[in-house]
């Protein structure tokens, strides 16, 4: 409870009324109901009769009324008619006598702070510390107990909070006068230091009384009574109203009054105190020896403070309370986040976990819910008040979990969190019957293993059968239900066999294998060692060539053999259709080849070849030897220049090897001559074998040797096709083109280093680049720097380069496709194998990457549960409508 101080008229009132007013109407068993921010009221403590109240309200220049209630007196200052209106209470001892004065009094009747220093001074709730005991709370009483006891509302003095705050006195006038009963703004109560509410408010006077015996007053001798100070005084001091502050303003100044004021030729000291402080106080206090204390640096809390006024015989103390209040703060509310937003699970995992704690607020979270709010039909739903949801025992089927947070202020926020359970995935088996075998008679038997046949769980039966395809064949099967069929008594032809396996789910797969038999009969082989040769010499060297030798069923043996010649020789590859013989002199050589077929029939050839002498030497070519290239220098010139006759050489010709890469052009037409230009040549090793020729027609072959290593930036190279014709694109607009590149990947315009521009249709143009950056020089993935700049161009700044965009892409093709596929080179996209496809929202949603995402199983699947949900959806609908118009025509 909040006790305030109520100032009073002190002492003993002596004399009777001056000629300056006289007794005017008088009502009893009648009480006012003052408005207490206007009307200002004193109680005279000692004035216990009518006639005493009256005679202290004369002598105050701005009494209306004197009031006596229930044996107290008090004095009325009325500022406006209404508030001092007698109304009739007949259970309440009270006589209101009004005063009448002989001429009309100022504006300002009672001034603040106006008061008779012998008489009036400043007491503490000495007697009764109820609120009901002061009469102006009687009237509001009438309204809920009009026939109740008085005493008890009687009680009620001296607590009414708004209106008995000790106010800050002025002393613009030296004629008594009252304190205010309250000011305009509201107020906090006072406390007094040695009492505590049932708050732990600490409760202190307004003002106290001073120490020093009290004035009396002593009548002059003339026909007013007048009041007359003794030597030693007593000072009512006030160090104004309580004050209430909010953050962040943590500055006030609080001023102490003392009445009387002092005289001109004194002064009186000061000395303010803090008896009462929060525990984290550490505040500043300047000017504690003067009339004015300022207070700076306060934290929030109540502040009690004693101010002491002394002088020359007199004596003095005020108390005053400053509550500092925390800032206004504006409480935010929660945010609920769950994590993962959607979850996908397979079984047989049953049990998973959704974490809530990721939710935020800006005091604190005090509550977490979780609550099942769809899901498949279970024992129980799933409910808990832990930031993670542990879920378990979970069955197939769609969840949907609602997440609550609540935070400290009572503000709540929810989130939603789903759950997709599938059922175990069972793929179908793979039948394999084996690779197609033929064998020949007389042989008619042969087993065949389809063990290779494989299930993601497991074949639980194998059934082989002989295919429509070879109705009416004569065969003998066992194992028929093995992963091994035995076969036996076949004839010539083909056979075709069926394999179908199942699994564990019933599922099937089919594979087919077809079984050639072949006649008995074989005819022998034919040898062919080919024309016979002539050579001239120093020639020591030919081919021998039996590769057109034939066999109906293909020659499985090759021998060569010197039969005659003037010389041995040597002989390489003899075992082979085409072999090599060396040494080689003047004269005639017979040679034979044998060939044998699988049936190991054989048949022989003889080959004869005549080396003659002849004075003319043979030129030496020489093609330059072996080169090195690496891409994207895809050209070089071989020179055959060093190649020597000794009569003169008079023809070249470069010939590509078969086995060297087709792709690569000759420009200038420069295979016939010595020196070969080639370009546009590819990865991999090129042979060329250059051919001289002299003026007799004797020649010499060298060759030369071309590797082609890959270009180690093939990772970073870019491929962008522009709208232009590659004739119209002008070095200067490639330089900008550059920079305005180097503009959208954030980088130096010397870090884009253009390799290649070529013609990519009629109306474009393919730009192929690179990125490189650091310290050293390291190259950018291509496909990061083609996903920015498809982002930049295609989507936020499409016109910012000189030309229109047709595509960004990596040079060559980098695609992963999600380890379900392969990259095409030439569409850059992905091929997926089989039963997989492409995420069509990534594909055409996201980043429009190709990709393997997608099981078709999984789509086909997601759509048939989809159509059958909204069947479903539509059966219900129309179940409903029915029963409605069923309802409706009853």
């Amino acid at each position: 409870m909040l006790w305030n101080a109520v100032p009073y008229v002190g002492d003993v009132v002596t004399g009777s009324s001056c000629e300056q007013c006289r007794e005017g109407a008088t009502y009893s068993g009648a009480v006012i109901s003052p408005n207490l921010e206007t009307t200002k009221i004193m109680r005279v403590p000692h004035a216990l009769s009518v006639s005493d109240c009256i005679a202290a309200c004369c002598d105050l220049s701005g009494c209306d009324l004197s009031w006596m209630f229930e044996r107290r007196c008090y004095i009325v200052n009325c500022q406006h008619k209404d508030n001092c209106e007698p109304k009739k209470i007949e259970t309440v001892k009270s006589y209101i006598t009004f005063v009448l004065r002989p001429s009309q009094r100022p504006a300002s009747l009672l001034g603040f702070g106006q008061v008779i220093p012998s008489m009036v001074h400043s007491v503490g709730l000495q007697n009764d510390p109820s609120e009901e005991g002061h009469p102006t709370m009687l009237l509001k009483k009438q309204h809920t107990s009009k026939s109740g006891n008085v005493k008890n509302v009687s009680q009620q003095l001296f607590s009414y909070n708004s209106f008995f705050q000790a106010a800050t006195p002025s002393f613009s006038s030296d004629k008594p006068g009252f304190f205010p009963g309250m000011s305009e703004k509201t107020q906090t109560p006072t406390v007094a230091p040695e009492n505590t509410t049932e708050g732990g408010i600490m409760l202190l006077p307004t003002n106290t009384a001073p120490s020093e015996p009290r004035q009396q007053f002593t009548p002059p001798a003339t026909a007013c009574t007048h009041p007359v100070l003794n030597a030693a005084k007593e000072l009512t001091v006030s160090a104004g109203d309580n004050i209430q502050v909010m953050l962040p303003k943590n500055e006030v100044e609080l001023n102490a009054f003392a009445v009387p004021p002092p005289s001109t030729e004194t002064a009186y000291t000061y000395e303010w105190s803090l008896i009462s402080h929060p525990a984290d106080y550490s505040g500043e206090m300047e000017h504690r020896h003067s009339q004015t204390l300022k207070l700076s640096h306060l934290s929030v809390g109540l502040y009690a403070f004693k101010v002491t006024v002394s002088g020359e015989n007199a004596f003095g103390e005020g108390f005053v309370n400053v509550t500092v209040k925390p800032a206004v703060r504006i409480n935010q509310p929660p945010v609920a986040v769950a994590s993962p937003k959607v979850q996908e699970v397979s079984l047989p995992t049953t049990s998973t976990f959704i974490d809530g704690s990721q939710s935020i607020d800006d005091v604190k979270i005090v509550s977490y819910h979780w609550e099942e709010i769809k899901g498949p039909l279970r024992e129980q739903k799933a409910s808990a008040d832990t930031p993670v949801l542990h879920l378990s025992n979970l069955v197939p089927g769609n969840y949907t979990f609602r997440l609550t947070v609540i935070d400290s202020d009572g503000a709540a926020n929810s989130t939603i969190a789903s759950l997709t359970v599938n059922k175990p995935v069972d793929y179908p088996p793979i039948a394999n019957a084996g690779p197609n075998q033929a064998v020949t008679l007389p042989q008619n038997f042969i087993t065949l293993n389809g063990n290779q046949s494989s299930d993601d769980h497991e074949i639980v039966s194998y059934e082989w059968s002989l295919s429509p395809k070879s109705k009416g064949k004569v065969v003998a099967m066992q194992g028929v239900r093995t992963p091994y069929l035995q076969l036996s008594a076949m004839q010539e032809g083909d056979y075709t066999f069926q394999l179908t396996v199942t699994d564990s789910a019933r599922q099937r797969s089919t594979a087919e294998v077809t079984l050639i038999v072949q006649p008995e009969n074989n005819s022998p082989p034919v040898a062919v060692a080919g024309p016979d040769k002539e050579l001239t010499f120093p020639v020591e060297s030919t081919t021998l060539d039996g590769s057109k030798s034939q066999d109906d069923q293909g020659i499985v043996f090759y021998h060569w053999e010197n039969i005659s010649g003037p010389s041995s020789v040597q002989m390489e590859n003899d075992d082979k259709a085409i072999a090599t013989v060396t040494g080689l002199q003047v004269g005639t050589y017979h040679f034979r080849l044998t060939v044998k077929d699988q049936q190991g029939l054989s048949s022989a050839s003889v080959l004869s070849i005549t080396v003659k002498e002849e004075n003319n030497s043979p030129p030496r070519a020489h093609a330059g030897g072996k080169h090195v290239l690496v891409l994207p220098n895809n050209s070089v010139t071989l020179d055959g220049s060093g190649s020597d006759d000794d009569q003169g050489i008079v023809s070249y010709l470069w010939i590509r090897d078969g086995q060297s890469p087709a792709a690569g052009d000759v420009i200038h037409g420069s295979d016939h001559e010595a020196v070969l230009q080639l370009t546009n040549l590819v990865e991999g090793t090129y042979i060329f074998h250059l051919k001289v020729t002299d003026a007799k027609g004797d020649s010499d072959v060298d060759s030369a040797t071309i590797e082609v290593r890959p270009d180690p930036k093939r990772s970073g190279l870019v491929e962008l096709i522009l709208q232009v014709g590659v004739g119209q694109l002008s070095e200067q607009q490639k330089d900008t083109l550059v920079r305005q590149l180097a503009v959208l990947l954030n980088v130096l315009d010397s870090d884009i280093k253009v390799q290649k521009i070529q013609a990519y249709s009629d109306i474009s143009t393919a730009v192929v680049f690179y990125v490189q950056n650091g310290h050293p020089s390291t190259v950018i993935k291509a496909s990061d720097v083609s996903r920015t700049l498809h982002v930049q161009l295609l989507k936020q700044k499409a016109d910012f380069l000189l030309f229109k965009v047709l595509r960004v892409d990596t040079a060559d093709c980098l695609l992963k496709c999600s380890g379900h596929g392969h990259c095409d080179p030439i569409t850059k996209r992905c091929i997926c194998y089989q039963l997989w496809m492409e995420n069509l929202i990534h594909r055409y949603l996201n980043d429009g990457e190709s990709n393997c995402e997608w099981s078709i199983l999984y789509v086909t699947v997601s759509v048939f549960i989809l159509i059958v949900v909204m069947v479903g959806l539509a059966w219900f609908c129309i179940c409903c409508c029915k029963r409605y118009m069923i309802c409706v025509s009853f």
